[in-house]
């Protein structure tokens, strides 16, 4: 035990140290990440090919990661919202719906929460990576509890994808409408978002896992929120296994009462491991020895105040000795010449 605590502690020290390089080298690869996942969309209008043509992927991915990792929050939502606007412009009708919508969820909160909302594209790549049951677990612990908004539009986001890569398809509702000119793509504008919302409407009418999976992702919220900060001893912990309990509980219900299609092993094993990715966290965020534990009292004029003080384990620093060397003698004389 004590090798780990050495070794976090090393790793701890090593990230506060270099903490100016890190942070920014996190945030390119988030942006790398979510840009060429934009760029994988690829539903670009052929009057935009030879420009799409022009340049490497790479290097588009690289100058916009490189950007993200500069500008402000909100300037970067502007960047996603025009490159995925970009991707969809294979059918204006599909590609105004969606500038629309991140438009709204943008000037509605991104704009005014731009740390909260970065959630967003945490969750959508917390699916991406199959483990999403570690972000309600995360953000319970280290955000406050209006982070439940952005989660839920990172949850109905990502179950959405799926239904427009359907409509782009070429079998899809409004696949027909590509090579439509500007007079008729005003014209056909009405009939195509009527006919977006209908299958919209239509895929969350057939299924409500996302909707069970934002309800019960912000009950874990909820839970590890309050029980992480309060008093008793490994609050954060014994946060951290009630929420795994709690996702795993609220899924088997949703399969039993609402008869949704989850694959309850999957939820099992997945909580379980997003549960000790959740303590990993936890870990490198501090460990608290609770047998030294001590409460605090003292009043002034107004208050009496109750404090409990809990210490962090942390390793004792290796000292140096340095010891000198001195004749046996203290009446010792040197040797004559």
């Amino acid at each position: 035990m004590a090798q780990i605590l050495t070794a976090r502690d090393l790793i701890v020290k090593i990230f506060k140290q270099f903490e100016f390089i890190i942070l920014p080298v996190a945030k390119f690869l988030l942006g790398l990440f979510v840009f060429t996942q934009i760029n994988n969309i690829g539903h670009v209008g052929d009057a935009f090919l030879p420009i799409v043509e022009a340049f490497s992927p790479w290097m588009v991915n690289l100058f916009f990661a490189i950007l993200f990792t500069i500008v402000p929050m909100n300037l970067s939502w502007i960047i996603i919202i025009l490159s995925i606007t970009f991707q969809f412009t294979a059918n204006v009708e599909i590609a105004i719906a969606v500038c629309l919508f991140l438009l709204f969820v943008f000037l509605f909160y991104a704009r005014m929460a731009p740390k909260e909302s970065i959630l967003i594209l945490f969750t959508i790549m917390a699916f991406q990576f199959n483990i999403p049951y570690l972000v309600p677990i995360l953000v319970g612990m280290y955000f406050p509890i209006t982070a439940i908004i952005p989660v839920s539009v990172g949850v109905f986001v990502n179950a959405q994808i799926p239904v427009l890569f359907g409509l782009m398809a070429p079998g899809g509702a409004i696949a027909g409408m590509t090579d439509l000119d500007i007079g008729d793509i005003f014209t056909e504008l009405p009939a195509a978002f009527t006919e977006i919302y209908t299958t919209l409407m239509s895929s969350i009418g057939a299924t409500q896992t996302w909707l069970f999976t934002a309800i019960i992702f912000a009950m874990v919220i909820v839970l590890v929120h309050f029980l992480s900060r309060h008093s008793i001893d490994y609050a954060k912990e014994i946060a951290i296994l009630l929420g795994s309990v709690i996702n795993i509980f609220g899924f088997i219900m949703a399969v039993i009462v609402a008869g949704e299609t989850i694959s309850i092993g999957m939820v099992v094993l997945g909580s379980i491991i997003c549960g000790v990715l959740a303590w990993v966290v936890r870990f490198f965020d501090g460990i608290l020895d609770y047998q030294r534990a001590e409460s605090v009292q003292f009043e002034d004029d107004n208050n009496f105040y109750h404090v409990k003080i809990v210490p962090k384990i942390t390793m004792a620093k290796s000292q140096r000795v340095v010891k000198r060397i001195r004749p046996e003698s203290e009446n010792y004389d040197a040797p004559e010449a």
